[in-house]
């Protein structure tokens, strides 16, 4: 009775050594064991900076990049300057933002001309949060001269929220890109991310007004941040600080008329434009050193930039400050991937190099975590800088390590050079920045006149962003923009179709309407997938199209059963589908038709054809609706067709 058990142990046994020693497990084996041509690929992959450094042509290039990142220095230091006003971070963050995050950048990102760093849509959405967070202490235009910390009253310092927030964002972006989501990009319509980019930058146009006019106003936060900020500024605008108000217009002008008149010309002549910021932060900061703005007429200035290196300082992972930031951390997190990608993929397409939507959630990820040891705050690829870049002729992030050089200098020896700067020379700068984007305005026609839905997308975008605040404004977006896909693919468009005489082909039947239909056969083209949310209006458009519904012939055919003549049955049918026809009409044009102007069907057809071309796939339920069709139209005679099956 034991023997069995023990037999059937041996057999496996066998069996296993037998299975160890087949071929197929020496393959899995194989398949198992790293290639060296796989770990080079996978490593090319996770750092970029290999592929283009093994192709890079000192001879070409390295003359061209060093100029570059020159030039690209000097457009940096007064932007990122003056975004700090925009994050409600003291004006060294800007240089250190300049710094630390192009350092993991250079290594694992793959758009080679994009210049990441403080960037004016996510300065505001980051400002949004430090001052919720830490409040607007001194209610003033720009209240975080230095780190205020919880000795002010305050539960978080600002630099513990920047931290905190910027690896937030960074663990996002990390875990997003593990998870293979660059494909989230897609949900991003271009309609959409026009739309409340625009929004945006009003918002950040609108913000500045306090430091352009010299008011004490607080800034705010949160929803309907627009309107408050209006309110505020119409409250106090009699209290306006003239000699900041003149020094502001100045240099908005002074800006505007290089970017308007020399510029352009500069462009075409030299392919680069003049660094007009970086003309302006010394000419004012000389000029306020020299006749004491500050002490003489009450001017605010940027104040004390330390000349050193942040000591590193690990972010807090408080869970009461993770709770107040993770929505907004998520939402920075998306909008700096989308701004950064489509950059990329703008400057990919015309340098001829591939960029990789994942590597780019991990590039930007890395680069977050790593800058938030450093006092930095959220990044993205700057498109003004970006464009100076390309037009520059860089060639390669070599570009961003001659910056990060020049930034590094600055930093250590100039930064005393920058404290009698005037902050409403900062506010100028941002305002002048935000020309290109605030002109995006006039896209909406653009896309109102390709699609509505797409110029619905727009403007809901643009509004809720205006309206509400950023973070909201994102969510109501990428909500309408799926909704609106939804509706397309509910509701695809259809159309009856007639043959093109004299040839093989088939064309909508509202667009030539001088066609006309072959006797006693329709054509009825759907342009889309069918599903369970499509199958009802396949039905109604369906009917429409025909001329009629098969309800009406049968009653029509019941009718006429009655009388009992076959001629008074089909004149009873032509009566019933003109009937349908003229009430289908009418409900499309808005008006009663006649009883002259009869159908321009006049009878029933033998056969319809489905054209299926556009139809890339069905469920169950649109089967099971087909197959009620043909049941349905088989019973009153009419033979159904399906054309182009994919």
């Amino acid at each position: 009775m034991n023997s069995l058990p023990r037999i059937h142990d041996r057999l496996f046994v066998v069996a296993l050594s037998l299975f160890l020693q087949n071929h197929r497990w020496k393959t899995i084996g194989r398949s198992l064991t790293p290639s060296a041509a796989g770990c080079r690929h996978s490593l090319l992959r996770l750092f970029p900076v290999a592929t283009w450094l093994a192709e890079y042509r000192v001879k070409d290039y390295l003359l061209a990049d060093i100029v570059t990142g020159f030039t690209v220095a000097m457009f940096q230091v007064p932007q990122s300057l003056g975004y700090t006003l925009l994050a409600a971070v003291p004006p060294v963050f800007a240089l250190y933002n300049a710094m630390f995050p192009m350092m993991v950048y250079i290594l694992f990102g793959t758009v080679r001309q994009g210049s990441v760093g403080a960037d004016a849509i996510i300065s505001m959405m980051t400002g949004g949060v430090v001052r919720q967070i830490v409040g607007d202490m001194s209610h003033t235009s720009h209240p975080v001269h230095d780190v205020l910390d919880a000795a002010n009253g305050n539960a978080f310092s600002v630099q513990e929220v920047t931290s905190t927030l910027c690896v937030t964002v960074g663990i996002i972006q990390l875990a997003f890109g593990l998870l293979n989501l660059g494909c989230l990009n897609v949900f991003l319509s271009e309609q959409m991310v026009n739309g409340f980019a625009t929004g945006v930058a009003v918002q950040v146009a609108l913000s500045q007004l306090g430091a352009v006019f010299g008011l004490k106003i607080p800034h705010f936060s949160g929803m309907f941040t627009v309107y408050k900020t209006l309110d505020a500024f119409v409250e106090h605008i009699s209290e306006t600080h003239w000699p900041t108000l003149i020094v502001s217009l100045i240099a908005i002008s002074l800006i505007l008329f290089i970017k308007i008149v020399p510029d352009p010309v500069l462009v075409r002549k030299c392919g680069l434009p003049l660094p007009i910021e970086l003309v302006t932060v010394v000419v004012f900061t000389a000029v306020s050193y020299l006749l004491q703005f500050e002490k003489v007429y009450n001017i605010e200035i940027v104040g004390e930039i330390p000349e050193k290196l942040p000591v590193p300082r690990a972010p807090t992972f408080n869970p009461s400050l993770l709770t107040l930031i993770w929505l907004d951390a998520f939402a920075i997190a998306v909008v700096s991937f989308a701004i950064t990608l489509s950059l990329g993929r703008i400057f990919g397409q015309r340098h001829n190099y591939e960029v990789d939507a994942n590597q780019e959630f991990l590039a930007l990820g890395l680069g977050h975590v790593w800058s938030s040891f450093f006092s930095c705050f959220p990044i993205a690829a700057s498109v003004p800088r970006s464009a100076v870049q390309e037009n520059a002729g860089g060639k390669t992030q070599i570009v961003s390590v001659v910056n990060i050089i020049i930034i590094l200098f600055m930093v250590l020896f100039l930064g005393h050079y920058l404290e009698q700067l005037p902050v409403c020379v900062l506010a100028a700068i941002i305002i002048t920045s935000l020309k290109k984007i605030v002109m995006q305005v006039q896209d909406f026609k653009r896309y109102w006149d390709l699609s509505k839905i797409d110029g619905q997308v727009w403007i809901v975008s643009f509004v809720a962003t205006i309206g509400l605040d950023v973070v909201s404004g994102l969510i109501v977006g990428v909500a309408f923009s799926l909704l609106t896909l939804v509706f397309k693919l509910q509701r695809p468009k259809t159309c009856a179709m007639a043959l093109v005489p004299n040839t093989e082909f088939f064309v909508p039947l509202k667009k030539y309407q001088k066609l006309r239909e072959t006797p006693g056969v329709k054509v009825y083209h759907f342009g889309g997938a069918m599903h369970f949310a499509n199958s009802e209006f396949f039905r109604d458009r369906l009917e429409k199209a025909m001329g009629f519904s098969v309800r009406q012939v049968r009653r029509a055919l019941k009718k006429a059963i009655k009388k009992g003549d076959s001629q008074d049955s089909l004149q009873a049918v032509k009566e019933s589908v003109q009937a349908y026809d003229r009430n289908v009409a009418a409900l499309e044009l808005g008006h009663t038709v006649g009883s002259k102007e009869s159908s321009w069907l006049a009878q029933l057809p033998r056969d319809i054809i489905l054209d299926f071309s556009r139809v890339s796939w069905m469920d169950g339920c649109a089967v099971t609706l087909i197959k009620n069709i043909v049941a349905d139209y088989m019973s009153i005679g009419i033979r159904i067709s399906i054309a182009s099956c994919s």
